[in-house]
């Protein structure tokens, strides 16, 4: 059993001997320090003095005396309304040892979203155009986020809304129309594509241009046979090229359903709008909902046409009747945060039941440090080239060690220094992303993150080849605690095991990933800490056998960190 679920029942036997009243929920109160200054576990009392009448300071003395008898408590002390407790070192090792020895991984994952869905929206990439830099962390947090889900039993549906609409898509196939060739579409894909659209916006400016390319995507609109032919063409080369870099990072979307396929759904929007008088004229007759002090929102423009708000309310609809979600989570940056809140305010006051249940995680920029890259378009750094760029330098680095696979370890590499870029610091936080200092083995870096987790199953790889200890050895040996596992070096490593499941639902509450992130750190720090000060590899023995006991916890606590933030792992580096 977890040992923060052992202290809530002694709490709950204390304060039902202390007062006559239901006890709070001490789950959601109690909480596990890093440091032991002030107790392993605090509990501050101050949300309890209202009901009781009490002090903070005499209702954590209360809890104190009558606190039961227990082999896992050492002390508890009272200090400015906190009861801070101290548990003993050899129970809360052995307990969380045990724990990972008949769970394995699994104890740190819940069952509390069975039965519910959770719909998020992210990435949500323009086709016409490449993923760029802007695109990481919509892209990265949203599937962080997502597997923050899973990892509680939710159903997750990965949403990517694409861009394939709108007058882009008109200027791409005016251009192809213009200067295309098959064959050169066929063998370079999307790259042809964009070519065709840059060299078309050249142009853009000269008599004529601008009335083709809005031509050509009302025949898009109509359903030109032609135009449409070409248009499902190009939105699956493109789709397809997204699909390929997606994922590398490991992420698979279920639903590409974008603005297009909602195109058809708006009307019953504008007309449940116009049933309830929500809409209003505004300038140049187009149709708004006037929101008050939160603004005015056009959904419709005077030539009948739709924007990006009139199509995110037919989607939310379409999604709540497709999916019933429990919630429906819209990952982009914090520019679009009035759009989504009057999108929301909206949905609200049509008095649709799900509206409540809609939120927009919103996030900082990422730059990159002048000249560092040059994309193919000379202006906003592609994904793809970012990619590339790391890869390269990956493989440079590792170009003299003794590794088989070089090309998928670089690959590896590079994709963990750049997925963890918007998920190592606060999403609200702007950061520039440095290429080579993201690539450092030294440092809070990702390479160190995976350098780590190699070092450990390096040392399982020894066990096996020099001593013949295979991992059936390790999990077999009856627990034994010897100096080095009752370190102060082992003792924080089982602190983290413990309080694990408790910080990843933590991130998951707050949607931050950087607190999964900071703690994979700490984590790694902790390891090397360990293995500096103690021998593991002592012959085969029980003491090398508890203490590969303890690695072998510390590497699936890494291993499942590492995948909630992204990162791949590796075997040998």
């Amino acid at each position: 059993m977890d040992i923060k679920n052992l202290i809530v029942d002694l709490l709950n036997t204390s304060f039902n001997n202390s007062f006559d009243v239901e006890a709070p929920d001490f789950s959601t109160l109690l909480t596990q320090n890093d440091t032991r200054e002030k107790g392993d576990f605090s509990l501050p009392c101050f949300s309890m003095a209202k009901s009781l009448h009490l002090s903070p300071v005499a209702i954590a003395q209360k809890l104190s005396e009558n606190l039961p008898a227990s082999d896992l408590v050492v002390k508890a002390e009272v200090l400015n309304g906190y009861l801070n407790i101290f548990v003993n070192d050899k129970t809360i090792i052995k307990n969380v040892l045990k724990e990972f020895e008949n769970n394995g991984s699994k104890m740190f994952v819940g069952a509390e979203g069975k039965g519910k869905t959770i719909c998020i929206d992210y990435s949500s990439a323009n086709l016409a155009k490449y993923m760029h830099i802007g695109h990481l962390s919509t892209t990265l947090l949203g599937e962080s986020i997502a597997r923050l889900y899973d990892n509680f039993g939710y159903k997750t549906v990965r949403m990517n809304y694409v861009g394939d609409y709108g007058t882009p898509f008109g200027k791409m196939i005016a251009g192809y129309k213009l200067w295309g060739n098959d064959e050169d579409i066929k063998a370079r894909g999307v790259g042809a594509i964009q070519d065709l659209y840059i060299e078309f916006c050249k142009h853009e400016d000269e008599d004529g241009f601008m009335d083709m390319a809005r031509e050509t995507f009302a025949k898009i609109e109509n359903k030109d046979p032609e135009t449409l032919k070409i248009y499902n063409w190009f939105v699956d080369i493109s789709k397809n090229e997204n699909e390929k870099l997606t994922s590398l990072f490991g992420i698979k979307f279920d639903d590409w359903r974008g603005e297009n396929y909602y195109s058809e759904k708006m009307q019953p929007v504008i007309d449940e709008l116009n049933q309830k008088q929500m809409l209003t004229e505004g300038e140049n007759g187009s149709k708004i909902v006037d929101l008050g002090d939160m603004g005015v929102s056009v959904v419709q423009k005077s030539d009948g046409t739709s924007l990006y708000s009139t199509r995110d309310l037919a989607t939310a609809c379409d999604r709540f009747n497709e999916y019933n979600f429990h919630k429906c989570l819209y990952v982009t940056d914090v520019s679009q945060k009035l759009h989504f809140a009057q999108f929301f305010e909206i949905l609200k006051r049509m008095g649709k039941p799900f509206a409540e249940n809609l939120e927009h995680i919103y996030y900082g920029r990422i730059r990159l440090p002048e000249g560092k890259i040059s994309s193919r378009l000379g202006k906003q750094a592609l994904l793809k080239d970012i990619v590339d760029v790391a890869y390269n330098k990956a493989l440079e680095v590792i170009e003299n060690r003794n590794l088989e696979n070089k090309e998928e370890i670089a690959m590896k590499v590079a994709i963990g220094a750049v997925a963890l870029v918007p998920l190592k610091i606060d999403k609200l936080k702007d950061t520039t992303f440095d290429i080579e200092a993201s690539l450092n083995f030294d440092g809070e870096t990702s390479p160190y993150i995976q350098y780590t987790l190699a070092r450990i199953n390096s040392i399982f790889r020894k066990a096996e080849q020099e001593l013949d200890i295979t991992l059936n050895d390790v999990k077999n040996e009856e627990l034994a605690l010897d100096e080095a596992l009752l370190s102060i070096e082992a003792f924080e490593i089982i602190k983290y095991l413990n309080g694990f499941k408790d910080l990843i639902w933590l991130a998951l509450q707050k949607h931050e990933p950087s607190i999964i992130t900071k703690r994979v750190f700490d984590i790694c720090k902790a390891f090397n800490k360990f293995y500096q000060g103690y021998k593991v590899l002592d012959g085969k023995n029980s003491q090398t056998l508890n203490r590969l006991k303890l690695l072998d916890a510390i590497r699936e606590m890494l291993k499942h960190a590492m995948h909630l933030i992204c990162i791949p792992t590796i075997e040998k580096m």
